[in-house]
C-alpha cells in the first residue's frame, strides 16, 4: 500500500518499533526506581505503540497479500513476519487494556511482567529483522531498483 508513492507499512513501522521498546526501558526504571512518572511514561508509550502497531498490521497485510503467490520464499518470510510481531502487538495490547483499566493508578510493572516484556522485545527484534529482509532482499512494498 502507498501514499503519494510512499510505502505506508514502511513509513508506519517505526512508532511501534521505537515505541515498544522504550515502554520496557521505562519499566524497568519505574521498577528500580519507584518513581511514578517513569511508570506513566511507559503507560503512554504502551498506548501509543500498541495503536500504531495495529495500524502497521493491517498496512502489513495488503503488502502481504500484494506478494505474488509465485515468491514463495517471500511469501513465507512474510507470514512469519506477520504472525511474530502481529502475536507481540496482540499481547501488548492485552497489557495495555490492564493498564488502561487501572488509569490514572499507573504502577511499577512486577518481575514476571517485565520477563515478559523483555521476551516480547525480543521477538519484535526478530520480527523486524524478518521485515527488513522482506524489504532488502525481496523488494516487498516498495519499487523496484
Amino acid at each position: 500500500m502507498k501514499v503519494f508513492d510512499h510505502p505506508v507499512h514502511v513509513m508506519l513501522v517505526h512508532f511501534p518499533i521505537g515505541l515498544l521498546p522504550m515502554e520496557l526501558v521505562l519499566s524497568l526504571l519505574a521498577y528500580k526506581l519507584q518513581d511514578p512518572s517513569f511508570a506513566t511514561a511507559a503507560f503512554y508509550c504502551l498506548i501509543g505503540g500498541v495503536a500504531t502497531g495495529f495500524i502497521a498490521m493491517l498496512t502489513g497485510l495488503l503488502d502481504l497479500i500484494a506478494i505474488p503467490k509465485t515468491n514463495k520464499i517471500a511469501l513465507s518470510t512474510g507470514l512469519l513476519h506477520g504472525f511474530i510481531n502481529g502475536t507481540a502487538v496482540l499481547v501488548y495490547s492485552i497489557f495495555a487494556y490492564k493498564a488502561w483499566q487501572a488509569y490514572p493508578q499507573v504502577h511499577a510493572p512486577s518481575l514476571v511482567l517485565l520477563l515478559m516484556k523483555s521476551l516480547l522485545v525480543l521477538c519484535l527484534l526478530f520480527g523486524n529483522f524478518l521485515g527488513g529482509k522482506l524489504i532488502y532482499k525481496y523488494r516487498v512494498g516498495i519499487n523496484k531498483m
